[in-house]
This record gives C-alpha cells, structure tokens and sequence, in this order.
C-alpha cells in the first residue's frame, strides 16, 4: 500500500514558500541528485522552475552604440621573427608598420 504525502494548501497570507503555480515547497536549498555526488535530477520541478524564472528574469537588449576607444601609432618588430611567421612585416627587425586598434565593450 502506499501512503500519499499530507496535502498541506498556501494561503495568500501564509508564509509557506510555493512554486509558481502554488504548490508548496519542501526545500528550498537542496536539489534532487542521483546518489551523493550524482547529476541533478530532471525531476526536480522547483529546482528546474527556479532556474527557468532566474535565466528569464530579464532579457537584455543589444547596445546599439557600444562603448570604446581607439589607438593609433606603428608597431615595431624588436626581433627576428621569421621562424614563427611567414608575415612579412615581422620578418625583420626594425620594421614600422603603421596600425589602427579599436577596442570596444
């Protein structure tokens, strides 16, 4: 035979902890695992429901005008880098290669 759980009803003015649609929650501050050092379990409706309400709690809209600042000068190879490139401007030192960065957030 198996016995049911007792069915314990939240009230608007109580201070029982319920899920979005309700029904009351046991414990907040562990999850369902599979054995000690198990994955979390699927199963786990308010673990899930709170992760859902968490990642969903605010969509950010794209920044249209983003933020940041820009560099010019040269770069100047101080060594000979033709064994690690084929590049020609860092084959030999002493080259000036004039740039532009731009470095946004």
């Amino acid at each position: 035979m198996v016995q049911s759980a007792p069915v314990i009803l939240a009230t608007p003015n109580s201070n029982v902890l319920t899920t979005g649609n309700g029904n009351p929650v046991d414990d907040n501050q562990n999850s369902m695992t599979a054995g000690e050092f198990g994955p979390i379990l699927l199963q786990d409706f308010h673990l899930i429901d709170k992760i859902g309400h968490f990642d969903r709690e605010r969509i950010p809209e794209r920044v249209v005008h983003a933020k940041g600042g820009g560099a010019h000068g040269h770069f100047e190879v101080t060594a000979d880098l033709s064994k690690l490139t084929c590049a020609k401007f860092l084959q030999k030192p002493g080259i000036k290669t004039p740039i532009f960065a731009r470095f946004s957030t």
